[in-house]
């Protein structure tokens, strides 16, 4: 017998020696082994349900969705040549505002739609319900976790394989702009479902569709041997989301898609006697014309009616002129009887001229103009559209003022017209560069295009009640000299907008000694004014929000002033006062100062203002590059601002000196007096 531990020996008495083929034996069967042990790992894993991750998915976008936006997990190389359709799974935690974190949190939508290199889904109503809430309880909700994908085994047989993508961090945002059209299209639905005898259940289906609760007998949806339990896909064609994807076509007997477990049937249904609701395509545009129409006569046209009543009181006072300028304080309805009369009058337009571009012309300046008023920025929460390039937004729409005066230029068919056109043209052109390089400097600055993003940018977030808030040391006009002299650039090129036609045009003056847009023209022809006057709104507006820190109140967070209501709408007219005091400002210089003839103004823009503005450009980006602290730049805003400070006391004491000796007995400072 061999004892435990001794090796064999040869006949000699000594040991035995290894040879190369024995250790390689015992190597393979080692390996052997191990690849036996894993395959039985994986299989039984397998056998368990658990899928390995096979597949490269990489990152989720976008990371902002609204109910109907598409997310796509994004992956390359997928099977979707063998499975049409995987399962994706949200694991982590729900934060909503003023909410309980909701953690170990599990949300699955089945039937993501796979291609070669995503994976897509719709935030669809059900889904929003999942992760906002249902009803009035919904809410802007955040997700922080992990998204999983499985697909199942192809129908041959195999294995289920996923992916996943982790540390994924989702805003989910719950309707607030089209409600009323998103509501008026329920309705339409819901009226659908009552007269096809479908009761639908409360809770919609993650992956979209209305499921069927309880079919009506004799109904027209009992005809299509509908049952509870159905899933409605798909109507006339069209894929179903919500109920308000059920608005019928001209198709009286249209498909429809059901399915039934895993079965999908396509019956038709009849629509006879279904009678024709208002289509909410036609709703939703009488809705943007409604708000439309609200903001021209509630704001606008009161708004361009005050401008031109205190411009031409101010032109009376200084210049001391006659005609309505003199029609005293009681006056101030003027504007709209002015505008009442063009209303009325002829619209005459020239037998030469091209008459649809005529036509078409005031209404391109006036569109360029109003259209700057959708990302205004008039409170917090005050902006039509608080769109992430309302800066680059506000830069596009009034190029529509150019195309304007070029096309009327070339309507007139006078053969120095175009010329003229292209003549305005440029000298618009003039006047937006520097204006446009100044806003771009700030957009530098703030590393945002979003006006409300500058606002904020303007405001200080320390827990002092100095340090907090809107305090003029933390507007980007004190912010540093390059910021102060691009304001007064900014400044002068709005000025220089609002400048008329040099004195040499009749035209220039009758329109307010005589009334000359109210007399000799139509209210076509008076858009031209109308936008000229709402422009001086518009670029004081912009003013306000780019350099004077626009809604934010000193001393208030932006946090305090979302939570109080009083606060949001004393930050709204303090935005409005900021803009007034400019507008009178603009209206003040430009009947105080000499008129600048056209080809001056375009020399002075050429050569000084747009070198400055480059040269303002490059000096900002260098501040930026070497950078300052915190402290230093607080000093440095202090001192600026001081400096603005002692300018406008030695600007005051000049006026008031300048008075006194002229003696005069009797001072109109006022122009409401």
């Amino acid at each position: 017998m061999r004892s435990a531990g001794v090796r064999p020996l040869s006949r000699c008495g000594r040991e035995r020696p290894q040879t190369p083929t024995g250790r390689c034996g015992r190597l393979a069967l080692s390996a052997f082994v191990t690849t036996l042990a894993l395959l039985t790992a994986l299989t039984g894993c397998a056998s368990q349900g658990a899928a390995p991750e096979l597949l490269n998915v990489v990152d989720l976008a976008p990371r902002e969705v609204d109910v109907g936006d598409r997310i796509e997990v994004l992956g390359t190389n997928l099977p979707a040549g063998k499975a049409k359709e995987a399962s994706v799974v949200f694991k982590g935690e729900l934060r909503r505002p003023g909410r309980p974190v909701l953690q170990n949190q599990t949300i699955e939508v089945d039937r993501a739609v796979v291609s070669t290199d995503k994976i897509s889904m719709i935030f669809s109503e059900g889904l929003q319900a999942r992760f906002c809430g249902r009803g009035d309880d919904a809410i802007h909700t955040t997700f922080h976790g992990d998204v999983l994908v499985t697909m199942a085994p192809s129908a041959g047989g195999g294995m289920s394989v996923n992916g996943s993508v982790r540390g994924v961090t989702i805003d989910f945002r719950t309707p607030s702009t089209r409600r009323a059209v998103t509501e008026a299209r329920e309705k339409e639905g819901a009226r659908v479902l009552e007269f096809l005898g479908v009761a639908p259940s409360p809770d919609s289906p993650a992956s979209g569709g209305v499921a069927v609760a309880a079919v009506r007998p004799q109904s027209p949806a009992a005809k299509a041997e509908l049952r509870p339990g159905d899933v409605i896909t798909s109507f006339g064609g069209v894929r179903v989301y919500t109920a308000g994807d059920l608005a019928p076509g001209g198709d009286r007997q249209p498909t429809i898609g059901v399915r039934r477990g895993t079965a999908v049937l396509t019956p038709k249904v009849s629509l006879e006697g279904l009678q024709a609701g208002s289509s909410a395509g036609l709703l939703g545009a009488g809705l943007v014309l409604g708000i439309a129409a609200a903001i021209l006569m509630l704001f606008m046209a009161p708004t361009a009616g005050i401008i031109t009543w205190v411009e031409r009181r101010v032109a009376a006072r200084m210049q001391s002129r006659i005609g309505p300028n003199r029609a005293g304080p009681q006056g101030f309805l003027i504007w709209l009887a002015d505008g009442v009369k063009s209303l009325l009058k002829e619209d005459i337009i020239p037998t030469e001229a091209d008459k649809p571009l005529f036509r078409l012309a005031p209404y391109l300046v006036f569109a360029g103009v109003s259209a700057t008023f959708v990302v205004m920025p008039f409170g917090q929460y005050l902006i039509a559209a608080d769109l992430d390039i309302g800066v680059l937004f506000v830069i596009a729409v009034t190029s529509l003022v150019t195309i304007g005066l070029m096309t009327g230029g070339w309507a007139s068919n006078n053969k120095w017209s175009l010329i003229g056109g292209i003549r305005s043209a440029a000298q618009i052109i003039s006047y937006e560069i520097p204006g446009a390089i100044a806003v771009v400097t700030l957009v530098m600055m703030t590393g945002s295009l979003r006006l409300q993003d500058i606002i904020l940018a303007q405001g200080g977030t320390g827990s002092a009640i100095w340090d907090t808030g809107g305090w003029p040391w933390y507007w980007y006009v004190f912010r540093n000299p390059i910021t102060f002299g691009l304001f007064f650039l900014y400044f002068t090129t709005a000025l220089a907008e609002g400048n008329r036609g040099p004195f040499d045009l009749p035209e220039a003056e009758s329109e307010l000694v005589a009334g000359y847009s109210t007399e000799y023209s139509g209210m076509r022809y008076l858009f031209f004014f109308f936008a000229e006057w709402a422009n001086v709104f518009v670029m004081s507006g912009i003013a306000s929000a780019l350099f004077l820190g626009g809604w934010q109140i000193p001393g208030v967070s932006p946090s305090q002033q979302e939570a109080h209501f009083g606060l949001q709408i004393l930050g709204t007219l303090l935005f409005l006062a900021k803009s007034w005091v400019l507008i009178f400002i603009v209206i003040w210089v430009k009947w105080t100062l000499p008129r600048v003839r056209i080809d001056q103004m375009m020399n002075l823009c050429w050569k000084w203002f747009v070198p400055l503005s480059f040269a303002a450009f490059l000096l900002t980006a260098g501040w930026m590059v070497l950078g300052v602290g915190a402290t230093v730049q607080l000093v440095i805003s202090l001192v600026t601002f001081a400096t603005w400070g002692y300018l406008m006391l030695h600007f005051t004491r000049r006026v008031q000196l300048n008075l006194r000796e002229a003696r005069l007995q009797k001072l109109h400072l006022n122009p409401f007096l």
